[in-house]
């Protein structure tokens, strides 16, 4: 089991780099973004952070619910933002920008999230 977590845990960071690192690139784009892989990268996180969650439960190591939550609902925006920008895109529309900087900037907050929700820095 601990195999198929630690091969779960490198397909979720893989697709969070594939996320992160597409909006970091593109940044200063004004047209032509890469929507199709941010919305890969976005579903293949969903999916292996809820196996991730799956799995925990099924090992009686239960995570932090709250934290899963809001993981949970960046990572849906994320996924909604890229597929709405990729469809507009797709059409010839313009003004992707929005789409664009709302995935990007929810998949990093989610990632700061990931980081420090738990961080020693938090305890006073």
């Amino acid at each position: 089991m601990e195999l198929l977590k630690e091969s779960l845990v490198l397909v979720h960071l893989a697709g969070m780099a594939v996320l992160v690192g597409a909006f970091i690139l593109n940044m200063r784009r004004k047209n032509d973004f890469p929507f199709t892989a941010m919305m890969w990268a976005a579903i293949v996180q969903l999916a292996t952070g809820i196996l991730l969650v799956g799995l925990s439960y099924a090992l009686d190591d239960a995570p932090d619910n709250a934290k899963i939550t809001v993981k949970l609902l960046l990572a849906t925006g994320v996924l909604v933002a890229a597929m709405l920008g990729r469809a507009r895109q797709a059409k010839g529309e313009s003004k992707l920008q929005p789409f664009f900087h709302t995935a990007g900037g929810l998949a990093v907050i989610n990632l700061v999230i990931a980081v420090l929700w738990n961080a020693e820095l938090w305890a006073f």
